[in-house]
């Protein structure tokens, strides 16, 4: 029993009457750490940069099956049925004597929750000005809108060069994108049509299959557009497939890769393309950096039936 102090005191604490206010209650700080991860890939340093995110519909996905079976499956996997939230991991490789960035990001004008590289970047220890090599996968919004400072009116990266596959490059800076795409994804060419002439000169346009720099081999996964390069980064007998958007959903793509995405510009090309990039992951048991699935991206491809499924990496503290 309490003494009559002792209740007088609880009761003035709140103690017979509820709990006491917390009177030294932390206030919640909100945002997140910055978005970067680093890992070593043999001697090359690989340091994933986040763009951020942006929401699409669940409408772009499965566009050659009923719409019924891609949201069954959605609901199977617990996901939402209506939109799904897309990552932008953009790889920033050194390989000793180059910094080579692969992809661009969406800049300031893309979406509003993304456009976040540079900031990233440069939380990691890294500047702008540093990159030796900007590799440009394709032409998406995603991928090539954070070319440009819209301040500054000049090159993000004003000490790159850049390489694009030359017929990505013919098809975004002409009037073929513009006949070319469907009416939704017009847009898309206007952006390119701004991005890529500031830094044509400097700019070197490659038929895939070649090297980038020593260690850094292209892959040639048309279909998504038809000058979309993939990359094999290779150090020490150690692999990373750096799959751009050949890969862009962390189930579909893997346990259905014949279900096409809006998205992709040729679908039946860039089934084959996804098709022969997962069976090399798998096959070979490279580790993967798949562009659009929850950050850093890392991971294998694991046989499923007569798929694949994705096994995400495990964070690793140190280096």
């Amino acid at each position: 029993m309490l003494k009559a102090g002792a209740a007088a005191g609880a009761v003035a604490a709140g103690g017979l009457l509820g709990p006491a206010p917390l009177q030294a209650a932390a206030k919640m700080k909100g945002g997140q750490v910055p978005g970067y991860y680093r890992f070593m890939l043999g001697d090359f340093e690989v340091t994933v940069l986040s763009d951020g995110a942006y929401t699409l519909p669940t409408s772009l996905l499965g566009t050659n099956v009923p719409r019924e079976t891609v949201t069954a499956y959605l609901k199977a996997n617990l996901l939402d049925t209506e939109e799904r939230v897309s990552h932008v991991n953009i790889p920033l490789i050194n390989t000793g004597k180059e910094l080579v960035l692969v992809d661009v990001g969406g800049g300031e004008n893309w979406m509003p929750t993304a456009g976040k590289l540079a900031d990233n970047m440069r939380a990691s220890g890294y500047e702008p000005e540093q990159v030796d090599t900007v590799v440009l996968t394709h032409g998406h919004p995603d991928h090539l809108w954070g070319l440009i400072d819209e301040f500054e009116e000049a090159p993000r990266f004003p000490n790159a060069d850049y390489v694009i596959a030359a017929n990505e490059w013919d098809f975004w800076t002409t009037d073929k994108a513009m006949t070319t795409l469907p009416e939704m994804f017009q847009g898309f060419a206007i952006g390119a049509r701004k991005h890529l002439p500031p830094v044509a000169e400097k700019t070197r346009r490659i038929e895939p299959g070649g090297e980038i720099v020593p260690g850094i081999m292209t892959v040639d996964t048309p279909g998504h557009t038809f000058g979309h390069m993939s990359l094999a980064v290779t150090s020490k007998g150690e692999t990373l497939l750096v799959t751009s958007d050949a890969v862009t959903h962390p189930y579909i793509s893997f346990e259905h890769p014949g279900w096409w995405p809006r998205t992709d510009l040729d679908s039946a090309m860039a089934e084959k393309s996804r098709r022969k990039l997962l069976d090399m992951a798998a096959t070979d048991g490279h580790l993967a950096l798949v562009y659009h699935v929850s950050f850093p991206g890392l991971g294998r491809v694991a046989p499923k039936g007569a798929a694949y499924r994705w096994v995400p990496e495990t964070w690793q503290w140190e280096l």
